[in-house]
């Protein structure tokens, strides 16, 4: 009979102070913050980059701070001071000091996070794209209509709410799983344009059709890289060629594939080859059969494939939805511009590393678990274990709706067939 504890007993002693605290995460970029105190504007500065950066992770894993008075307060106690090694974090020190330092120092912690964390669990198929599977697109945030740099506010539409002020210029690895490439501009900043001047070879960007532009195109051929992107329904196109359907093809809902030759002015269009167009079958929101056509520089690739790879964008709108639901990133701590990009950097950092803990896409329950380890006491090891239970339980009732969806389609397919 197992002997019970005495109710005044203390619990066992955690390993150590790293495996059971943010210090865990901090060790993972130790070697980069340290970099980060040489870049100071004058000898007399107390307040550096690296405590910039320790401040918004605590804020990133405990989403209940949420302005610049409770990083003062959090970092007035003597115990989280000795802890992190920074030094007391005025809100007026914290707001001058975000608008001063460089956010792009952070690129090559970044890198190194990224590098680290390596392929994530994905759909076996897209890996027969060699290239580095991005997809684009581009998120408003609101602020405060006093910001001058950032006064933009479009509405969505009529009877739509407003769009916001800045917009966030994501590049986002399907693979991966992750971003990997982030811009802030204000809202007035057109997609396309932001995405020529990040450009990189042997890539594949996929992009919606607010990307539809053919200097664009022939921009991302001219460095080496392919696209997809949804065209708008008002594209012209003339069609070459007429390619057969595959079983495969049919099945994954392909209507047409198409070479065609894109625009119908010479003089307005960019040099571009022969391209294809490949028209897909879907269900809209309001449940009717819709149509979409994607144009790709990719002529090998089965017409199913590119169907699929379009279908996985759909990851980066998930990120966006994470970024403001989940990890409750709806405050900027800053009103400048650098400030700003600052604060979504250590965010993706955040992020890496709960990628890099977990092995696996962070979670919205993996971002509760690991918050709970940056500011506790619990063991990490226990904390992955009971994030990784938690993620196996999700990826067997995604499984079970999968195959429930797919019978439901096969017994709606079946009565229609019956029918005629």
């Amino acid at each position: 009979m197992a002997t019970r504890r005495r109710k005044n007993a203390r619990p066992p002693a955690p390993k150590t102070e790293a495996e059971v605290d943010g210090l865990r995460y901090l060790r993972l970029i130790e070697s980069q913050l340290a970099q980060l105190r040489g870049h100071a504007a004058h000898g007399n500065r107390e307040v550096f980059l690296d405590h910039l950066v320790v401040a918004h992770l605590l804020c990133f894993f405990n989403p209940q701070v949420k302005g610049l008075r409770s990083v003062e307060d959090i970092f007035n106690l003597p115990g989280i001071q000795a802890r992190y090694g920074a030094p007391r974090l005025p809100k007026s020190t914290v707001a001058d000091a975000q608008a001063v330092f460089d956010p792009h120092l952070l690129r090559p912690i970044l890198d190194s996070l990224i590098e680290k964390a390596g392929t994530q669990p994905h759909d076996a198929r897209l890996d027969a794209v060699t290239q580095k599977l991005l997809a684009v697109d581009g998120s408003f945030f609101t602020v405060a209509p006093r910001i001058a740099w950032a006064l933009y506010n479009k509405s969505a539409g009529k009877g739509g709410s407003s769009k916001g002020h800045v917009r966030a210029h994501v590049q986002f690895d399907i693979r991966l799983g992750l971003p990997v490439e982030t811009t802030l501009t204000d809202g007035h900043a057109a997609e396309w344009k932001q995405l020529r001047q990040t450009l990189r070879a042997d890539c594949f960007y996929v992009m919606d059709r607010g990307f539809q532009a053919y200097e664009l195109f022939a921009d991302i051929l001219d460095v080496g890289s392919d696209f997809l992107v949804r065209l708008r329904k008002n594209a012209c196109c003339e069609i070459v060629e007429t390619q057969p359907l595959t079983a495969a093809d049919q099945a994954a809902g392909i209507v047409s594939d198409d070479v065609v030759r894109i625009g119908w002015r010479d003089d307005r269009t960019a040099t571009l080859p022969p391209l294809r167009r490949v028209a897909v079958r879907y269900t809209d929101r309001d449940g009717k059969a819709a149509t979409l056509n994607l144009l790709t520089n990719r002529l090998d690739l089965p017409a199913w494939m590119i169907g699929l790879i379009y279908q996985h964008r759909w990851q980066i709108e998930l990120f966006f939805r994470w970024l403001k639901c989940i990890a409750n990133f709806s405050h900027f701590f800053s009103e400048s511009q650098a400030g700003m990009t600052l604060q979504i950097y250590v965010t993706l950092i955040g992020l890496l590393l709960i990628a890099i803990e977990t092995g696996a896409k962070p979670s919205q329950y993996d971002y509760t678990l690991l918050s709970v380890a940056a500011m506790s006491r619990e063991p990490m090891d226990d904390v992955l274990a009971v994030a990784a239970h938690r993620r196996a339980e999700r990826a067997r009732a995604a499984e079970w709706q999968r195959q429930y969806n797919a019978k439901k389609k096969a017994a709606k397919n079946a009565a229609k067939n019956a029918g005629l």
